[in-house]
């Protein structure tokens, strides 16, 4: 009997030990690993910053993907002269001369004197004394190209704050995006200002009818998505605007980057001081088409970030389009119109080779119009509305590890129920043609729909 009763008791504690070990490997797992590579940004004054780079383990290079117009070599600056920064088609390195392991190594970085075309800009000046950095092009990556485990601890110049999310504080130490992925960070004075919607930095300089547009606009917008497309963000996004406007009375240029639960506006040029029809019309349409890409993000991201970006770019024109003329900003005349410019701007867009190469061409408006051109054919093939498609794309992508130009003509295919029309499609993105017209006519024509004869050439 004692026998038996210290045999249980032994079998009991070598359950309760695997438990305990089971609890404490679960905990282990989710538990974040330490970081590969500890990340720096000190701004100095304005938005040029000191961006030091402390690895856990010695390498002999960091890697990073490359940016568009050689920036890193034109505007970063290494405070060690026994390093050297090389340039690739790829992918830039940092290395020393002599071929050594290192641990640290830090630079000076400065914004661009351009504004990079389909970038994010590394680090830009943010109203009077700010700078917006994003996190991305200061991330290296391993040797296979994904981005390395690594934190960020981003520190303001004397008397500012680092902002994003719902962080503000004087400094963040160790921070990762809560969204796992490359984010804006401001540093500077500024103080958000929170509504119903969104979490907003605005440049001082912004003018007051940008500013009250700007609520507006995301409002409506907001309202709209979550009725067509159910809940978006779980939490408010960041918005950051600013508007370094200049003396050019003739520009009005808009520029606009999204991220996940994050988005960008900068406006350059003195006609934004006073409202006209055409800064409405460019204001509304691009903050919609922004506003948009968070929803895109809160349901289902590209697999990889070199997912053809003709598909969630043209889609977000699209159901912006969609958008405007439902929110009454666009009447039909103004919407067949968006349409017509599109099927331009693509044919001119693809006169030197297919859509899917039109990002390595430097075609950047290619992927905006000709996205347009395949989201409307789909969703003449479909019976449907761009949104309606993408709603049910967005569904379905979510089950999956996100989306790929593959994944999308399977989609059509299935979601139309006509493979060939799917083909046409594909044929399409990847063809040069010698007349782009002629093709875009072929396309709207296998959907089932063609254009209406006042449309063609």
């Amino acid at each position: 009997m004692k026998k038996s009763l210290s045999l249980f008791a032994l079998l009991g504690v070598l359950t309760c030990l695997a438990v305990l070990g089971a609890a404490l490997l679960s905990g282990m797992a989710r538990a974040p690993a330490p970081p590969a590579v500890r990340v720096s940004i000190e701004q100095i004054k304005d938005a040029d910053i000191r961006v030091t780079y402390v690895l856990r383990r010695a390498q002999r290079e960091l890697i990073f993907r490359s940016v568009s117009g050689g920036y890193r070599e034109r505007r970063w600056a290494l405070d060690d002269p026994a390093f050297k920064l090389v340039r690739g088609e790829r992918e830039d390195r940092i290395l020393r001369k002599d071929g050594a392991r290192f641990n640290t190594v830090s630079l000076t970085a400065k914004p661009d004197l351009i504004r990079l075309p389909k970038e994010y800009q590394p680090v830009a000046a943010y109203g009077a004394g700010g700078a917006l950095v994003y996190t991305g092009h200061f991330w290296p990556v391993t040797p296979n190209g994904a981005r390395a485990n690594a934190t960020f601890s981003l520190t303001p110049a004397g008397g500012g704050y680092a902002a994003a999310f719902g962080a503000r504080a004087p400094a963040l130490i160790d921070w990762r995006s809560p969204e796992a992925h490359p984010a804006f960070v401001y540093l500077g004075p500024l103080a958000p200002v929170t509504t119903d919607y969104v979490m907003a930095l605005v440049d001082p300089a912004a003018p007051d009818w940008v500013v009250e547009e700007f609520h507006s606009v995301t409002a409506k917008a907001f309202d709209y998505f979550a009725e067509a497309f159910g809940a978006g963000p779980q939490t408010k996004p960041n918005l950051f605007l600013t508007a370094p406007l200049g003396r050019d009375q003739g520009r009005l240029s808009y520029s606009g980057d999204a991220l996940p639960r994050q988005f960008q506006i900068t406006l350059e040029g003195a006609a934004w001081r006073e409202p006209s029809a055409k800064a409405l019309d460019i204001f509304r349409q691009s903050t919609i088409h922004e506003a948009f890409h968070l929803w895109q993000a809160a349901k289902a991201r590209p697999g990889n970030e070199e997912t053809a970006a003709w598909i969630h770019e043209g889609g977000a024109d699209a159901v912006a389009a969609e958008a405007m003329a439902a929110l009454g900003f666009w009447d039909a005349a103004a919407f067949a119109a968006f349409h017509e410019r599109a099927r331009e701007e693509c044919a001119a867009g693809i006169e030197d080779g297919p859509l899917a190469s039109a990002h390595l061409r430097g075609d950047f408006r290619a992927l905006y119009g000709c996205g347009v051109v395949v989201a409307e054919a789909v969703a003449r093939a479909d019976g449907t509305t761009s949104s309606a498609f993408w709603r049910d794309f967005l569904a379905a992508a979510a089950e999956r590890d996100g989306y790929s130009a593959a994944f999308f003509y399977d989609f059509v295919a299935e979601r139309t129920g006509d493979r060939t029309f799917a083909r046409a499609v594909r044929r399409f993105v990847e063809t040069p043609f010698a007349d782009p017209h002629r093709e875009i006519e072929r396309l709207h024509a296998a959907a089932g729909a063609p254009l209406a004869p006042a449309n063609r050439r």
